[in-house]
């Protein structure tokens, strides 16, 4: 058994014997489950242009949640907080990172963006920048079902002119906290 099975198998068996509040408080470091390609990149250069550059940094993760948590609990709220270092070595221009979450029917790229974590980049700056989503039925509800995906991409937008932009970017910190309550309380 995996760490992250046991975890989460503690957790529901905390919940079910009434301990606390008699919440399931669940938190997960969804950046664990990246490898350092997806976690990190470099970028550029990206020769001056009015068009903006979008990648896919993950593509379509299948992510299991605990089995049959919808039949023992009601979600009340789920926070997914992500921090990110962008460094800009030469030009100018923004990026723009987005987290997508969706159902294990639907292709994530199909749906809203859950969270968006813009920066404006400047030559020879690091910038470290946090985004938190709190409290959207739609992202709760998805903590309710047996399975989810999820993909996250990036949109740079190089200057309009001058130096080609080159840089990096390194995702510090992508979790999710979900709070859940017995469905008889």
């Amino acid at each position: 058994m995996n760490l992250r099975r046991l975890v989460l198998c503690c957790g529901l068996a905390a919940m079910l014997a009434g301990c606390g509040n008699h919440r399931l408080v669940l938190r997960v470091d969804v950046l664990s489950f990246l490898s350092p390609a997806q976690a990190g990149q470099t970028f550029g250069p990206l020769p001056p242009s009015p068009f903006p550059v979008t990648s896919v940094l993950v593509n379509d993760l299948d992510v299991n949640l605990l089995e049959g948590l919808s039949g023992a609990a009601v979600v009340q709220s789920v926070t997914i907080t992500t921090r990110a270092t962008f460094t800009d070595l030469t030009g100018s221009g923004a990026d723009t990172l987005r987290v997508y979450l969706s159902d294990e029917n639907t292709d994530p790229l199909t749906t809203p963006a859950a969270l968006v974590l813009p920066v404006t980049l400047s030559p020879g700056v690091s910038d470290t920048v946090t985004a938190t989503l709190g409290d959207d039925p739609r992202v709760a509800d998805l903590f309710t079902k047996k399975r989810m995906r999820m993909s996250i991409t990036t949109t740079l937008r190089p200057p309009a002119s001058g130096p080609a932009l080159t840089g990096s970017r390194r995702l510090l910190a992508l979790d999710a906290v979900a709070i859940a309550r017995r469905k008889d309380f």
